[in-house]
């Protein structure tokens, strides 16, 4: 490992994952995204239902992808596409948040989409 501050983050590690990788979720990836919204008119249909127009604009939100940076790998996974230390991306629905390692998801090797160079 190249990196001090890795080392002894993964040194400090009391646990070995036995089936998902542990990582540490990086900062979320923010995109733009056109959003379409129903605002209400005030007026009524002859039903006595509130009217609504559709408003679209451009928000900023949350990617469902997220960056995160390998902390172990189960030893039982023949996985050799990426190591400890290494940038990946992976679902953010459904990592788990590892609350028994402080800032720290566990994520399920298929979950794993690719690697960061």
């Amino acid at each position: 490992m190249e990196d001090k501050v890795l080392e002894t983050v993964v040194n400090g590690l009391e646990y070995t994952p036995l089936q998902d990788i542990l990582v540490k979720p990086l900062a979320p990836i923010m995109l733009k995204k056109e959003v379409t919204e129903a605002v209400g008119t005030g007026e009524k249909d002859v039903d006595g239902y509130e009217k609504f127009d559709t408003k679209t604009e451009v928000k900023e939100v949350e990617s469902e992808w997220r960056l995160g940076i390998v902390l172990a790998i189960p030893e039982s996974l023949n996985i050799t596409d990426f190591k400890v230390g290494d940038t990946i991306v992976f679902n953010k629905k459904f990592a788990k948040d590892f609350d028994l390692f402080k800032d720290s998801q566990l994520v399920k090797p298929f979950d794993v989409i690719a690697v960061c160079e």
